[in-house]
């Protein structure tokens, strides 16, 4: 199989973190690829021009992070991401959902400051900022929260919450870390002043075997 992506997608670093929490990456194969060109190579793949896509060895091709995620899901068990028993956990779903709203609208965000100057969207730019420290903030709380309830040994639907960050990797936790990810592609998504929780959450995930190996050539 391969599975293509560009150096700055922070979907395509999702699939490829999945790739790796399965054990699969001796059997994909990685291609690096650039989009948004008049002879995007992508195009000659899938219509879409939009990675990350996989495609299988019988040639079909899987574009969208939530089809691979579900595919690289399926391919090996135990199923741990969208197969598991936790799509049926509602309070789960719903920090995972809330992670994902923040990668989307960082996506746009960063999207958007790459434009020309004369064709960039102030108010865009704005509405995006403000959804993702707004995000990032409540974020920061659950994960405090949680560290405060776990030192006095007292437990709550805040902590119960939070605790769904820790532990084995789920998609709530990878499309957080994708979120907070942005950073290194958009300086000013300055998210680590005044959120100590979130820092200390991040530099945890940051050194897992699937988040160290799913970096890109270029980043440090």
């Amino acid at each position: 199989m391969k599975l293509y992506g560009t150096l700055t997608s922070p979907y395509a670093r999702l699939t490829r973190i999945v790739m790796l929490e399965k054990g699969l990456g001796d059997r994909v194969e990685l291609v690096w690829t650039k989009t948004r060109m008049a002879d995007d190579p992508i195009l000659a793949i899938h219509p879409s021009g939009r990675v990350p896509v996989l495609i299988l060895d019988d040639g079909t091709v899987l574009e969208d992070t939530a089809l691979i995620v579900d595919y690289l899901d399926a391919l090996a068990a135990p199923a741990r991401f969208t197969h598991s028993a936790d799509r049926c956990d509602w309070a789960y779903r719903r920090i995972e959902g809330t992670a994902r709203a923040m990668l989307d609208g960082l996506a746009v965000w960063a999207r958007e400051v790459i434009r020309p100057m004369g064709e960039q969207s102030p108010g865009i730019i704005e509405h995006e900022a403000r959804r993702a420290f707004r995000l990032a903030d409540y974020f920061e709380g659950l994960l405090a929260k949680h560290r405060v309830a776990g030192a006095e040994g007292t437990t709550g639907a805040a902590g119960d919450k939070a605790s769904r960050l820790g532990g084995p990797l789920t998609m709530a936790q990878i499309f957080l870390f994708g979120s907070l990810d942005v950073e290194r592609r958009l300086p000013a998504f300055n998210w680590r002043d005044g959120r100590p929780s979130l820092v200390d959450w991040h530099a945890r995930v940051s050194e897992l075997p699937s988040v160290r190996g799913s970096r890109p050539p270029s980043s440090p």
